[in-house]
């Protein structure tokens, strides 16, 4: 059953349900493969860990002091999952996928990716080839794949190791927003994704298959990568499979499809919905949590990770030492300052009812607001020259009587100059969907006033404003 506008009648995203995604998928594979993308994410792939105050001794660092002896890069081990905002700095090993991103020599985003371990599992040895030297799965969006293959190729170099895009791979997305659920992905984390060496980390991921906790063990093979996604703790689950997942009962006995009836485990489709969706539905959700990805922003935009909040999706490591783009970013965090990040907002008619609601409650979607025709008139390239200035100067200025001061510009050099008041705007809208947005603000202006005034072009004649209403996601860190 696929949700639709008629059966969804308030106009939101369903709250559960499976999708496909966009998403190309790039298979890295080969002896150097783990020393070559180390080089090239912001996430920490290699062993080394350092100390991050060299003077102090403390338990938790030394915990994982002894990585680069249970960790082999030359083997197929997993990868490390760390975030920069645990007080108790810890550091798993397991076979599940992270978020990260790849840089540019000046800092710039290229594109935000998922990066899975291949293969995730090794149930019977069904998938024993693919174990037997480093592999991964890079899973960025098809926008991006020609350019990110021209860079991954650039920095080859002699780097041992195969780099291919497989169009034979496909990328889906789970999610359910009940509280059900996410106590269900609570602890399957702590029982399934929380080891501290390799060994154990690839004997929890055959037990997540063959205790058939989420997928239907018959079909482990196709199950290639699977990740929690804690970009939002517990926001969701992705995974590739190497066929595609049929979302109706009409598969015409075709061998090479998963019947999406055949791809959950008895025991969650018990417990849990399993309704299949659009994307649209799996974006708009993004939207209203504002977790941007890099696809969202118009093409050729210049873009840093903490722009990006990188550091608040679990994509960073602090202390994994040089890649591309590395210097600009520590040095950015180690300054103490973030002056800019993007923000989510919900557009609304101006009105006082709105204001005053919208004030006290958080952005919501809503795809028959009129102001989603609005902004829909409005090209993409345009948005991010639009006026965003603070609610309470929405009215226009009156028009000053006239003085007898003259219009020029004094000039201790005997010119003179027209003096024009320029306007400056708060805000830099980075994206539209419906009636939400992503918009790019400087920190210390939202901390002052959360309601602004967006100023539209009319052919009419006149200005037209609608509001702007910025979201503080409760997922944040508290800094």
């Amino acid at each position: 059953n696929t949700y639709s506008i008629e059966n969804y009648p308030n106009m939101r995203f369903p709250n559960v349900g499976l999708a496909e995604l966009s998403k190309s998928i790039i298979k890295i594979r080969g002896p150097d493969a783990t020393k070559f993308l180390n080089g090239l994410v912001t996430s920490r792939l290699l062993p080394n860990v350092v100390k991050k105050k060299q003077h102090t001794m403390s338990e938790s660092e030394n915990r994982h002091s002894n990585f680069s002896e249970i960790i082999d890069v030359s083997k197929n081990y997993g990868l490390m999952h760390e975030d920069i905002y645990d007080p108790d700095y810890n550091i798993n090993i397991s076979r599940d996928g992270i978020n990260s991103m790849i840089l540019n020599s000046k800092g710039r985003v290229v594109t935000d990716c998922f990066l899975y371990p291949d293969p995730f599992h090794n149930v019977d040895g069904v998938l024993q080839e693919s174990m037997n030297e480093p592999g991964y799965l890079l899973e960025v969006d098809t926008l991006i794949l020609q350019q990110l293959m021209m860079i991954l190729k650039l920095h080859k170099l002699s780097a041992k190791v195969d780099i291919v895009p497989d169009k034979k791979l496909y990328s889906y997305y789970y999610y359910d927003d009940t509280a059900t659920f996410d106590a269900w992905l609570e602890n399957i984390q702590f029982k399934y994704f929380k080891s501290l060496d390799p060994t154990t980390a690839l004997q929890n991921a055959n037990s997540f298959i063959k205790d058939n906790v989420f997928f239907n063990q018959q079909i482990a093979k196709n199950i290639l990568g699977f990740a929690v996604d804690n970009r939002i703790p517990n926001f969701g689950i992705k995974f590739i499979s190497n066929k595609p997942i049929s979302t109706n009962n009409d598969n015409d006995g075709q061998q090479d499809v998963i019947p999406v009836e055949s791809l959950f485990s008895e025991s969650f489709s018990q417990e849990f919905d399993t309704p299949t969706i659009n994307e649209s539905g799996v974006v708009q959700r993004r939207f209203q949590n504002g977790l941007f990805e890099i696809q969202d922003a118009s093409k050729g935009s210049s873009l840093l990770p903490f722009e990006c909040n990188l550091d608040y999706t679990n994509g960073l490591s602090l202390d994994k030492g040089c890649y591309v783009g590395q210097e600009l970013t520590i040095r950015t965090f180690n300054n103490g300052v973030i002056r800019k990040r993007i923000f989510p907002v919900q557009f609304f008619q101006l009105t006082e009812y709105n204001i005053s609601y919208l004030q006290d409650h958080p952005i919501d979607l809503n795809m028959l607001d009129p102001v989603v025709e609005n902004l829909s008139n409005i090209p993409n390239s345009s948005l991010g020259k639009l006026e965003i200035t603070p609610f309470d100067d929405s009215e226009p200025q009156q028009q000053q009587p006239p003085t007898n001061e003259s219009p020029f510009a004094s000039s201790p050099f005997g010119s003179s100059k027209v003096v024009r008041k320029r306007k400056t705007s708060l805000g830099k809208i980075v994206s539209v969907k419906d009636n939400l947005g992503l918009v790019m603000f400087a920190v210390s202006d939202v901390e002052k006033c959360q309601i602004y005034k967006l100023e539209l072009p009319s052919f009419e004649g006149g200005t037209q404003f609608i509001g702007v209403k910025v979201g503080i996601p409760d997922w944040w860190p508290v800094n």
